[in-house]
């Protein structure tokens, strides 16, 4: 069997007939092909007959399928999945769908398991997201118990991703699309002490209906990609990834007291002497030129402890750098491992002439990676760069702000977000 049209891989995570998708243009369905420019060879991990496809990993593994002769884009794609009619632990297997594939070590992945729980799930360059886009969540949606029948349904709209199970909606999110169209696909696997046999059937991929009455399709909501001009002091280029800040989205964690965003911005309102540090947990990036507008709401009591910025080569919340700007002019770049700021930072504190000072005062802040090489730039001049020490893997980036000791505290607006091309 070719590497490309089969996974079988580690353990990644610790009824009715499928409803039709609604799209009229259909590009998949009917019985599973195999072959190379099919599903590809059936073995005792993947037997078809007709239009079910039957699942069986060995404990402990994953297995996937999908078809290599077919790539998508926007598309609605439903699959009915069969509960395994016995299985010895049910929190540790579990199946579903593949998407946004583009080989075996860069997909997305969409599944159930038989405790009544569902997740989606991201691999990069053969690793896994340290962060998925949707966490394991109890949802009444899934039917349980053994060959218990559950239909999963995934819309992809631009970078709009819709998940449903039982023609109940269960999560919706902002996810970062391949360039080129991609390949959807089935996945499962066997908690580690047994072998667990996972049953798909009826797989309709169609494109994507519009709703009745709607003037705008998900393609618009809040993201941009393509070549765009520059806004304040960031630079033109292809944009990556952008937020416009209409309405919250939870790519960016909870909406709580202290994130707060509508109207064009992202309110950061960190308990009074703490920080809130917030990231989008989806988009990840290599080299990349991010680049954000802050400004403080409000006169702060201590501007030596009040500041904003963004986060860069983010790991987790406990793993990144930040670069920050205080109203008081001065501006550093620190170093986060294992939850505490390194004592040598990469950009010491320093008086920034061009900084505007105050309260109500907009900067725009610029973090510019290649490699190893990190250059920093102000309201459009660059301030300082260094040498750092950048993940083995693609990372995330993200904004900050930092209150003073006061009673009630700082707000920082942040606008402007985007991601280039570098």
């Amino acid at each position: 069997m070719r590497a490309h049209s089969a996974i079988t891989l580690a353990l990644m995570l610790a009824a009715s007939p499928a409803l039709a998708c609604t799209g009229q243009s259909v590009h998949l369905t009917g019985d599973f092909k195999t072959g190379d420019l099919g599903w590809g060879q059936e073995d005792a991990s993947f037997e078809v007959a007709g239009a079910r496809a039957s699942l069986t990993p060995q404990p402990g593994t994953q297995t996937a399928h999908w078809d290599t002769a077919v790539t998508l884009s926007d598309l609605d794609a439903c699959v009915t999945v069969a509960m395994p009619a016995v299985t010895a632990d049910p929190s540790r297997t579990y199946a579903g769908l593949l998407f946004w594939l583009t080989d075996r070590d860069n997909f997305y992945q969409a599944v159930i398991a038989p405790n009544g729980l569902f997740t989606v799930a991201r691999k990069v360059r053969g690793k896994l997201v340290t962060t998925t886009p949707v966490p394991w969540t109890k949802t009444d949606a899934i039917k349980l118990g053994p060959d218990a029948k559950n239909t999963l349904r995934v819309t992809l709209e631009g970078q709009m991703v819709t998940i449903r199970i039982n023609d109940t909606e269960v999560a919706r999110f902002r996810g970062q699309a391949p360039e080129n169209p991609s390949h959807i696909g089935l996945v499962a696997a066997s908690g580690p002490g047994a072998t667990d046999t996972w049953r798909l059937s009826d797989l309709k991929v169609t494109n994507v209906a519009a709703p009745e009455g709607s003037k705008a399709s998900a393609k618009s909501e809040e993201i941009s990609t393509g070549t765009v001009p520059s806004s304040s002091a960031c630079p033109d280029g292809k944009v990556l990834f952008a937020d416009g800040f209409t309405s919250h989205d939870p790519t960016w964690g909870p909406k709580d007291a202290r994130l707060k965003i509508s109207n064009g911005e992202a309110v950061l309102s960190p308990v009074p002497g703490t920080r809130t540090i917030r990231w989008n947990r989806v988009f990840v990036f290599d080299d990349a030129d991010a680049c954000a507008t802050i400004r403080l709401a409000k006169p702060t009591t201590d501007s030596t402890t009040s500041y904003a910025g963004l986060m860069f080569w983010v790991e987790d919340n406990r793993n990144y750098y930040q670069a920050v700007l205080a109203p008081n002019g001065y501006f550093t770049v620190a170093r986060v491992v294992d939850g505490v700021v390194e004592a040598k930072r990469p950009v010491a504190w320093v008086k920034l002439d061009n900084a505007k000072t105050g309260a109500k005062e907009k900067n725009t802040l610029r973090v510019q990676t290649k490699g190893d090489h990190v250059a920093l730039f102000v309201n459009g001049k660059e301030v300082a760069d260094f040498k750092g020490d950048p993940p083995p893997t693609p990372s995330y980036i993200g904004m900050l702000a930092a209150s003073a000791p006061s009673k009630r505290g700082d707000k920082w607006s942040i606008t402007d977000f985007r991601v280039l091309e570098p």
